[in-house]
């Protein structure tokens, strides 16, 4: 009995001893390939900076000659480096301007890069084929154009935030209500995004944003829209802005308000008074500070009923919109500072900011 447990002892033993053996040659193993690996990477990378710093060196050269060479060559080691070649463009293009980039977009043309930043959309990770869609937003050909739009609605909801980007600076007009529809599918609750995308289109864009506000049914959109309008202060605008200033979203209410105290058309109301009765706080917060800059006196009722709000940030920006009164505004934070509770403690910091 004692012998086959001993056996059975030196078995486990010798399977332990294994196992042992074989994680440690595992580990060997891995940390050779990823040294190896490491290796590669950086020399791959020092080759692909190497030509990248020729190849800007070379656009560096043709950007200062007066007229383009009509033999403008270049070597093939740097042609078949698509990254090197749409870093060295993205980088050139953020810089120059006017004529020097008219110029730089033939110079893409003569040495027939295109093809090879399209081909760099295709192909990497992410980041690299960014940066190629980066560039071909700088072209004006229809080609970079088609390329940059189909990849509109890419599984990787990154990758469609920069082809929006990149349409919204080409002023693609046609293609704003898609851009919309396709951040806020990636993006649905970010309608601060889709206003950064959409306010680069610029004010041509405004009449073609005000029908999609009327036409969309996605609270995203209409939210991002309206603080597009914000961005771009219309004068006068064809929303219904009492219609939307009942709408289930309190972003879009919370946009309405502001929206209509920049627009001096006479066929809307100001919704200011509105937006600090309104049922959700991030209203009220919003409408606040909105009362506080334009230090408006007729929504001092309003004001003052706010201070006893109950989520305390209301009551906050309340009592700093207070302070825009002046003296009036200041005795009374001095007077409330005197009682007791939160109310006196939120108003005695107030006033110590101020």
């Amino acid at each position: 009995m004692l012998a086959s447990l001993q056996g059975i002892d030196d078995i486990l033993l010798f399977g332990l001893w294994c196992i042992s053996a074989f994680l440690i040659l595992v580990s060997v193993i891995v940390s050779i390939w990823l040294s190896f690996r490491r290796i590669y990477r950086n020399r791959r990378d020092k080759n692909v900076s190497a030509r990248q710093t020729e190849f800007e060196s070379i656009l560096q050269s043709l950007l200062g000659t007066p007229l383009l060479a009509c033999d403008i060559t270049l070597a093939d080691y740097i042609r078949h480096d698509r990254t090197a070649i749409t870093t060295a463009l993205l980088k050139f293009f953020k810089i120059v301007r006017g004529e020097d980039a008219a110029k730089l977009r033939q110079i893409v043309k003569e040495l027939q890069l295109e093809p090879i930043v399209i081909e760099a959309t295709r192909y990497g990770n992410r980041g690299k084929r960014m940066r190629a869609q980066h560039v071909l937003s700088f072209l004006e050909s229809s080609s970079s154009l088609k390329t940059i739009a189909n990849e509109l609605y890419s599984d990787d909801k990154y990758i469609r935030l920069s082809v929006a980007r990149c349409l919204a600076r080409r002023r693609v007009m046609s293609l704003i209500s898609e851009v919309s529809e396709a951040i806020a599918f990636a993006f649905p609750n970010e309608d601060k995004l889709l206003t950064d995308v959409l306010h680069r289109f610029g004010p041509k864009a405004i009449p073609r944003f005000e029908r999609m506000v009327s036409q969309s049914k996605d609270p995203t959109v209409i939210a991002g829209i309206l603080e597009t309008l914000i961005l771009l202060k219309p004068e006068d605008s064809t929303i219904d802005f009492a219609y939307f200033s009942n709408h289930r979203d309190e972003r879009v209410r919370a946009a309405i308000v502001q929206l209509s105290t920049i627009c001096k058309g006479e066929k809307h109301q100001d919704l200011l008074l509105h937006g600090l009765s309104d049922a959700s706080r991030r209203v009220k917060i919003r409408s606040l500070k909105i009362a506080a800059k334009s230090k408006r006196s007729d929504c001092f009722t309003q004001i003052y009923r706010l201070m006893e709000d109950p989520f305390m940030w209301v009551r906050y920006w309340a009592m700093r919109a207070a302070m825009t009164k002046g003296h009036s505004g200041n005795a009374l934070l001095r007077t409330l500072a005197r009682q007791d509770g939160h109310v006196g403690i939120l108003a005695d910091d107030v006033l110590q900011e101020t």
